[in-house]
């Protein structure tokens, strides 16, 4: 395979999957940074061992071990945390996002319900899961303290799911 063939297969595959994998590694439990973080690392270990890598495989399968082995190096730097996993939990959440291989729907489906959910509990959603800012900032600045932020956080959410699960029994027809 000539360089540039191999390099342009490694970019092709990897953005097709790169949300695959950005959703396996939340799964495990880790906070948005991290998970940068992570998919970050992936990319620069699946592409120094692109070489080993059998084109007739699978790309997201090879992804996600890899993947595995980046979450729990990070796992293991913050160790002492309480707010963490166990690396017995995590193993368990990687292995079951590893059995949900129906990720386009559940996207589409979150995608369609947040549309159907008031312009004010969107943007709560959005500055609460696309901010850099602590939950206690974002609460002093929406005027809440951090229990009400996390309470109305919880509402929506629930409301989310019951959407979601509604349009995934109905296979999007909600």
């Amino acid at each position: 395979m000539k360089a540039e063939n191999r390099e342009e297969s490694f970019v092709k595959l990897f953005a097709a999957n790169e949300r695959h994998l950005r959703a396996f590694v939340r799964s495990t439990g880790l906070g948005w940074n991290e998970v940068d973080e992570v998919i970050q690392n992936v990319s620069l270990v699946m592409w120094r061992k692109w070489a080993e890598f059998d084109p007739g495989s699978d790309f997201l399968a090879w992804g996600r071990v890899i993947a595995r082995f980046e979450v729990l190096k990070v796992r293991r730097s913050f160790a002492r945390d309480r707010h963490v996993f166990s690396e017995d939990l995590m193993e368990r959440l990687a292995d079951k996002a590893e059995e949900v291989r129906s990720s386009d729907r559940h996207r589409e489906a979150l995608d369609r319900c947040l549309e159907q959910l008031p312009k004010k509990s969107r943007d709560f959603i959005n500055v609460a899961y696309h901010s850099d800012r602590s939950i206690k900032d974002i609460a002093m600045a929406l005027g809440k303290t951090p229990t009400a932020f996390y309470k109305t956080l919880d509402r929506i959410r629930k409301k989310l799911q019951i959407c979601i699960e509604g349009r995934l029994e109905t296979g999007g027809s909600l």
